[in-house]
């Protein structure tokens, strides 16, 4: 999987345009455009579509108020700030890069051929979003937490990638899915990453669901019975080894195939009531 970290000034425009102000001169400069250019204000509304569509293609059919703020002085100090940001990520990743990418290749166990542009824009802004199916993988982002832990802004973008990916696999049975990609994520490559246990992390609403799942997504990693034990120690996720047989055809399948699994076996799998809630 290949990840480039990129500003593009007409997304970064829309953004200032349209999301809530990150200062009091963004304010005072979209006043000043929306009394003098209101029409052509109101037509870019849905223009972040077709830039996320079209990236470096893109060319709008009116660039009155894209040239205007490109060339204030209010645009300048935000895309400096936007190309910090950028830098500061693209840093983390690249000092990360090759351990996520064996790990990625280990655990999704088909090829990721996919560029993802990661389409920064100001952290203040405190968005994410893309099109699904687009045939330029383009993500946009922009976090405020993300400033406190680049690390952990690395893998929420990696995640992300991921439920890209897999776009809408099994979209009938989306929180076993989003459950499963938080446990490769958040949880494992994370943990080998950063070299501590980080199962402790992840989509909090999903956590007795996660707890279900994981003795399953050990056996898909390979895991054996007395593995099983140390991954227990390790990552605190206590669960009856006795009640689970090892289903050693989990380490042949790739992700879709674990997933294929878990889904048509989430009535054996999946037993709440059953489980430690704390």
């Amino acid at each position: 999987m290949n990840i480039q970290f990129v500003v593009n000034d007409y997304l970064l425009a829309w953004n200032i345009l349209f999301r809530p102000s990150i200062s009091k001169e963004i304010q005072e400069l979209k006043e000043r455009l929306w009394k003098n250019y209101s029409k052509e204000y109101l037509k870019l509304s849905k223009e972040n579509v077709e830039i996320l569509k079209y990236t470096n293609d893109f060319i709008p059919d009116d660039d009155t108020i894209y040239n205007f703020i490109i060339n204030s002085e209010e645009f300048k100090l935000v895309k400096k700030q936007t190309d910090k940001y950028r830098r500061f990520l693209m840093k983390i990743w690249d000092a990360n890069q090759k351990v996520i990418q064996s790990s990625l290749k280990e655990l999704l166990r088909f090829k990721v051929e996919n560029n993802y542009q990661i389409m920064v824009i100001h952290p203040y802004f405190d968005n994410v979003e893309y099109l699904k199916k687009n045939p330029k993988k383009n993500i946009v982002w922009g976090k405020k937490e993300d400033t406190e832990d680049g690390l952990k802004a690395i893998m929420r973008i990696l995640f992300t990638t991921v439920k890209y990916e897999l776009c809408d696999f099994h979209e009938e049975n989306k929180e076993i899915v989003t459950a499963i990609e938080d446990l490769l994520v958040t949880n494992e490559i994370y943990t080998r990453v950063s070299g501590f246990s980080k199962y402790n992390e992840g989509i909090k609403r999903l956590k007795l669901l996660k707890k279900q799942l994981y003795p399953y997504f050990l056996m898909y990693q390979g895991a054996d019975r007395e593995e099983l034990v140390s991954y227990m120690m390790r990552d605190k996720m206590p669960f009856d080894i006795d009640k689970y047989p090892i289903e050693k055809g989990l380490r042949k399948v790739d992700l879709r195939g674990f997933i294929d699994f878990c889904c048509a076996n989430q009535k054996y799998i999946i037993r709440l009531n059953e489980i430690d809630k704390s």
